[in-house]
Parts: C-alpha cells; sequence; structure tokens
C-alpha cells in the first residue's frame, strides 16, 4: 500500500456574470477494498448553500447552490489516500445491472463486428482476467487518443468509428466489449498520477474481485490512481454538472497533482 497526496482544481470563468447557479460536484473519494481516505478537504468558491449527497451508485458528491452573480466558479479537493495495487472485493457479487450497456456503452455498429473477429482470429484467454486484459489491449491498439474529436455524450461506437479519442472513449468501448462478453463491468472516474486532469478507467469483475483496468494506458491500475466515483459510463460519473443564469461561455482550468506521502501508521 502507498500514500499519496493528491489536489484537485477546476476553475470556470465566464465572459459575463452567470447567476441562480446550482451544480452538482462528484469530486467526493471514499473509502473502498482498494483506497482509504486519510484526509480530505473541499473548496467551492465563491461561497454559497452547499450540502454532501450520495446517488444511486453510491458515490458521494456535494451539491450546491449559488445566487449571486459571479464571473468565476472554482472547485477542488486537496488530501491524502492509501493506495492499494490489489484487486478487491464485494458482497456477494456485483450487480446484474453491471452486465447490460447503457446508451453510451452498447456495442452497435463496428465494435460487435470488431469482437467478432477478434473471437474468430485471435481468441481472447479462457481465464475471465486475462479475457478482460486481453480486450483492453484490443481496444488500446484500435485507438488513437486525440482530444477535441469527440465529447461527453459521445457514443462508443461513434468514437470507435472514428478510432480516436480521449480517456472515457477508450473506456465507454472497453465495456461494450466486455459486456458482450458477459464480464461485469463499470465506468470509474478519479485521479491518475501524469495526467493533469481527471482520468477514466473500466473495473472489470473476475475471479471473485474488481480489478482495476486503464486501455487508455494499456495497463491495470495501481498505487498511482484514485477513484472518485463509479457508474455505468461518464454521464454517471461527470465531476462536475450544473446549470446557471446568463447569456454568457466558460472557460475552464484545471490542474492536478499527486505525489508519494508516507503510510500512516
Amino acid at each position: 500500500m502507498k500514500a499519496v497526496n493528491f489536489q484537485y482544481r477546476t476553475e470556470l470563468v465566464f465572459s459575463s456574470p452567470a447567476s441562480d447557479h446550482k451544480f452538482l460536484l462528484k469530486i467526493l473519494p471514499q473509502d473502498d477494498g482498494r483506497q482509504r481516505i486519510a484526509s480530505l478537504s473541499w473548496l467551492v468558491e465563491p461561497q454559497g448553500k452547499l450540502w454532501r449527497v450520495s446517488d444511486g451508485f453510491g458515490n458521494a458528491a456535494l451539491a450546491g447552490y449559488i445566487d449571486p452573480p459571479h464571473s468565476r466558479f472554482r472547485f477542488g479537493i486537496t488530501g491524502t489516500a492509501e493506495v492499494s495495487d490489489k484487486p478487491y472485493v464485494i458482497c456477494p457479487e456485483p450487480e446484474r445491472a453491471l452486465l447490460y450497456p447503457s446508451e453510451l456503452t452498447k456495442p452497435r455498429g463496428g465494435i460487435s463486428d470488431f469482437y467478432d473477429r477478434l473471437k474468430a482470429f485471435a481468441p481472447p484467454p479462457d481465464e475471465p482476467l486475462r479475457r478482460a486484459e486481453y480486450f483492453s489491449r484490443a481496444v488500446h491498439g484500435h485507438m488513437n487518443y486525440e482530444r477535441g474529436i469527440t465529447g461527453s455524450s459521445t457514443p462508443a461506437r461513434e468514437a470507435f468509428a472514428l478510432g480516436s479519442g480521449v480517456c472515457q472513449d477508450y473506456a465507454h468501448i472497453l465495456l461494450a466489449l466486455l459486456k458482450l462478453d458477459k464480464i461485469p463491468c463499470r465506468y470509474v472516474a478519479g485521479l491518475a498520477s501524469d495526467c493533469g486532469e481527471t482520468h477514466a478507467w473500466v473495473e472489470a469483475w473476475a475471479n471473485g474481485k474488481f480489478y482495476g483496468i486503464d486501455p487508455t494506458r494499456d495497463k491495470f491500475t495501481d498505487e498511482s490512481y484514485v477513484a472518485l466515483s463509479r457508474g455505468r459510463d461518464f454521464k454517471d460519473c461527470s465531476v462536475e454538472r450544473g446549470t446557471y443564469k446568463g447569456a454568457c461561455k466558460g472557460s475552464q482550468t484545471i490542474t492536478l497533482s499527486m505525489e508519494d506521502a508516507e503510510v500512516s501508521q
């Protein structure tokens, strides 16, 4: 187990003042079988009404409301996590819902054909974990990492057809393949070292445990990953959602730092 200090910040700058701003921030990592949150503090500016909530997937979040006009909106977290690179267990079994695709992860178009070709010409291993790893490597080999050509609502089939995208697209495509293969799996949003912003990966259920697999980096997750939320896809795990009044556009700046810390005794 390794201790990691992390700091994550997002700042939105509006072109003209926004008001009646309602938001939901899924930025509160929780203890689970893989990570223990030793300390955590958060920042939301400007100040307004703020309270903790939990969603249907068990993710902790901050909900809030800022009424007065404001030109900037900042939020973030600072903390320390003790993280293991070992898989972890949930009891007794993962939900059956993890076998079914969401709208963003339906294996339509080229994805189902890709799955059939893989099985026909390069059969995956029989062992469930190696099978999940096999499909992750196939996604990594098919895709090129490129910003700006997909968005948060881009479904897996479109990103696959483009052959390019970012981490959420890699994760969506892997989820589609694993669900075709009847492997329970879910989307994870969180922090990863050397990323500079939030990252996305997949957790697959194999041999009675959840294993984190990162198709973007073609690796299993290790102590440098801190999970913020889990769900079916990006929409379930979006770090920030909100509405506000005002004819304004926003520019966004994200900063992330992670460094090793001492493990508490």
